[in-house]
């Protein structure tokens, strides 16, 4: 996500995307589409292929993004305090890890 910052209250208890969530399970296409002076990238992590997102690398027109998408109402679950903060150059990134729960 680009130019945002945390909210605490994320980081206390989560939070439920209303909408369908694309996902990237390629780095480099998740830093270039968050790609700002303070950006936020979500490393979902799970136990489970059931609590994945669906495989529609498929159906894009840019199937080298890896596109996963999850569905309405996934909420994500932060798994750390606080997120990990990696400098690369001029850009930023605060890198949180989270589990989906999904509905």
């Amino acid at each position: 996500m680009k130019d945002v910052k945390v909210p605490a209250e994320f980081m206390r208890k989560g939070g439920t995307e209303l909408a369908p969530m694309s996902t990237t399970t390629d780095l480099a296409t998740a830093m270039i589409y968050s790609a700002s002076s303070s950006s936020v990238l979500l490393c979902l992590r799970t136990t489970h292929y059931m609590k994945r997102g669906a495989d529609i690398s498929f159906l894009s027109a840019f199937p080298a993004e890896k596109e996963m998408l999850f569905p309405p109402l996934t909420f994500l679950h932060p798994g750390k305090d606080a997120p990990e903060v990696v400098t690369l150059g001029a850009r930023t990134f605060f890198v949180i890890d989270v589990e989906p729960v999904l509905p």
